[in-house]
């Protein structure tokens, strides 16, 4: 029997609400782990992957996710040099300023996975094809990926500051 939402499908929601809400802290200025600014990308990347996975794809299509992902880190690795890190090293904390990037992004991979997950309830021909979807979805995760990297190897390098807990 076919069902028109999955449970991956479903799981792909899911995971790219919790991208989502793994972001507030880009919006408050708040302190948080070192590790803490992989998640997002980690997640947004899960996500663009279970998507690809559900498409019927060709090598055409796996090129095209891939193409787009790099186009993303790159675009991302770019935004990460511009935004200004603070390191507290001795309790491994970082702060960045209010910054809304992140947020865009992983609610842009929120709504592509929703059109992808609930697009079984509409007649075929109504969306774009998953593989184009998944291509979209890893364009974001790829700038959240290249954002955290550039990020974090600044953090990693940058001198002491005292943050407030």
């Amino acid at each position: 029997m076919q069902y028109p939402i999955t449970l991956v499908d479903i799981a792909g929601i899911i995971m790219a609400a919790v991208c989502v809400r793994s972001t507030v802290p880009d919006v408050q200025a708040a302190p948080r782990k070192l590790w803490r600014l992989g998640l997002p990308p980690l997640l947004g990347i899960g996500v663009s992957l279970l998507i690809l996975a559900g498409a019927v794809v060709t090598f055409e299509h796996d090129a095209t996710w891939m193409a787009t992902a790099l186009a993303g880190a790159v675009v991302g690795l770019l935004r990460g040099r511009q935004i200004a890190v603070q390191t507290d090293q001795v309790w491994g904390t970082v702060r960045t300023p209010v910054v809304y990037d992140t947020v865009i992004a992983a609610f842009c991979i929120f709504a592509i996975a929703s059109v992808d997950g609930l697009s079984g309830l509409f007649k075929p021909g109504t969306f774009p094809r998953h593989a184009h979807m998944a291509a979209a979805s890893a364009l974001f995760a790829g700038y959240l990926a290249g954002r955290a990297w550039s990020l974090m190897r600044r953090a990693v390098r940058s001198p002491h500051t005292e943050i407030g807990h």
